[in-house]
């Protein structure tokens, strides 16, 4: 469960800074669907582009450097040891999993309408953006803005970890840790719609001090 420790984490690290988070956003990145702007369906294009900026962002690559490292510290899976060697084997293979899953429910998104981006919430108390947030890890936009189940991501996360496990470590691959690994890409999205949502406002604040 090394990456669902890894998240925890950071997730108290993101939420207790309240004094910044508190901070009014000057402009969100997109319009949320309960805004005064309407709300813009993604594009063709807009899923490419989603798609490689979660698999090779800066973002994405920094995750990928803090996750490899915590496997590499608790040495999960134990096949692959505390080396170098080690580091590179599960940096590779997050970026395998980080691929697979993003390409999935986009594609599969595709059919349905599902917007994978994360839409961030109307201004309000913390409380009910940090709800919104952990509401939008199993819902998501479609065409015409109403939340719904998110289908796609469903998949992705569930059929990306079943071809993992063709040549993923045998002790990494029982019916129980394929769950585990499944549950931890849900709470890896919590994470990621946290920063999404109180990034900018942290960022704001820590300017005007």
């Amino acid at each position: 469960m090394n990456r669902l420790r890894l998240s925890m984490i950071l997730l108290v690290a993101l939420v207790f800074p309240r004094h910044a988070v508190a901070q009014p956003a000057t402009a969100d990145p997109q319009p949320p669907p309960q805004a005064e702007a309407p709300y813009s369906p993604i594009t063709g294009a807009g899923r490419v582009d989603w798609i490689v900026d979660g698999t090779a962002g800066p973002k994405s690559l920094g995750v990928g450097v803090l996750s490899s490292t915590w496997s590499t510290a608790w040495n999960t899976p134990e096949e692959w040891g505390r080396t170098a060697g080690g580091w590179g084997k599960r940096y590779a293979a997050r970026e395998v999993d980080v691929t697979l899953s993003n390409t999935l429910e986009a594609g599969l998104g595709a059919i349905w309408g599902e917007d994978p981006r994360y839409i961030r919430a109307p201004r309000g108390p913390i409380r009910s953006r940090v709800g919104y947030a952990m509401k939008t890890v199993v819902l998501a936009p479609r065409r015409d803005g109403r939340l719904a189940p998110a289908w796609a991501r469903y998949a992705g996360n569930t059929v990306n970890n079943l071809v993992e496990n063709t040549w993923l470590p045998r002790s990494v691959t029982t019916g129980k840790q394929t769950a585990i690994r499944t549950a931890n890409a849900f709470a890896g999205r919590l994470l990621g719609n946290l920063w999404e949502e109180f990034w900018p406002d942290i960022r704001q604040g820590l300017r005007r001090k």
